[in-house]
């Protein structure tokens, strides 16, 4: 009968600490992976990932997206699309000298993934993603707000 209390107390202690330990990652307020749309695009932001950046002040960042045309026409989405507003209400555009920014024309029915890079102060903890296509208004609001990861 000892036994099976030792066993039984393991047992809802490691169950414990297992839930603890899976809700240590992404917050609830946390829109990784969810999907939005906007211009007959269904945009989805994937991931995001911190990078280093060459300035001590700021962070880069890397989006990782992944964009879906579901209208009848070509059309085109690209890093320059999307700005980051940090907390003070300042809004971040791509940074431009990355090579690796994704963004080319999207057949229609046809998906194009790739990643942003966007550089933000370093003391932000939690930045609101726009889509605010520079070739096109969008009556849409269409935001992701995201955690940035730990170092």
């Amino acid at each position: 009968m000892k036994k099976n209390k030792i066993w039984l107390t393991l047992f809802i202690l490691s169950l414990s600490i297992m839930l603890v330990v899976s809700g240590c990652g992404k917050t609830s307020s946390d829109d990784i992976g969810k999907t939005r749309v906007a211009n007959n695009l269904e945009i989805t932001l994937e991931d995001i990932k911190l990078k280093i950046s060459n300035n001590d002040k700021k962070q880069m960042l890397q989006l990782d997206f992944d964009v879906k045309n579901v209208g009848k026409e070509t059309a085109g989405a690209g890093a320059g699309d999307f700005v980051i507003q940090t907390k003070d209400g300042k809004k971040h555009r791509m940074y431009g000298l990355n090579a690796n920014n994704f963004g080319d024309e999207i057949p229609a029915g046809k998906i194009l993934k790739g990643p942003g890079f966007y550089e933000i102060p370093i003391d932000q903890k939690e930045v609101m993603v726009i889509y605010e296509p520079y070739s096109q208004e969008t009556t849409e609001n269409v935001k992701w707000t995201v955690t940035i990861p730990a170092k």
